[in-house]
């Protein structure tokens, strides 16, 4: 792949009825539908400025995923980032979360980057939380990977969420500090050991 192609994809996986497809409505058509309806894999396209550069991010949507789910092997090789959605307010989508995380250890295999962000949804339901700020943080440094926190129905987070993964990108297909606004402190890639 080359380093200055400026096409991203990325992949929103997750648990059931976590608001994948609430926080990439929210981002690509900024709306937001507060019934669920179950998502049929998809692919949408937006492009968007970070830094002085335009990107075309191309967003796969997921169906909701569950421990005995399979990934799709396309998946492997044509994503440059992977986000791995959970809802804080359901405990049971964080541990599938850890799951999927495993999946894709299997499918890219030991010793890989990866691009990799992991994003709590609905974290304006507050008095619902299930799992807390802390141990959503802790996961994401076990992993080395960052960790947003969103909210499509108040669209916080969403906007940081795509921008981190275009930097995710930038990183994954070896981009030099500019290409990720000099934030050399940035944990936005995982290595797998």
């Amino acid at each position: 792949m080359s380093t200055n192609r400026l096409d991203r994809n990325v992949v929103v996986l997750g648990g059931v009825g976590v608001g994948k497809t609430s926080v990439i409505n929210r981002f690509h058509r900024g709306e937001y539908k507060s019934h669920y309806m179950p998502t049929v894999s998809g692919t949408s396209t937006k492009r968007m400025r970070v830094g002085d550069k335009e990107y075309n991010l191309m967003i796969t949507d997921t169906t909701g995923q569950d421990e005995t789910s399979l990934l799709d092997p396309t998946y492997v090789g044509s994503m440059d980032v992977y986000v791995i959605a959970f809802s804080v307010t359901f405990r049971k989508s964080f541990e599938i979360a850890q799951v999927i995380w495993d999946k894709i250890l299997d499918m890219t295999g030991t010793g890989s980057s990866v691009g990799i962000a992991l994003v709590g949804t609905k974290n304006d339901l507050v008095n619902e939380r299930q799992v807390s700020l802390k141990e959503a943080e802790d996961l994401a440094k076990k992993y080395g990977c960052p960790y947003i926190e969103t909210s499509a129905k108040d669209n916080r987070g969403i906007e940081e969420l795509f921008v981190k993964a275009i930097k995710i990108a930038n990183k994954a297909r070896g981009g030099s500090s500019d290409e990720v606004e000099g934030d050399s402190t940035d944990k936005s890639m995982c290595r797998f050991m």
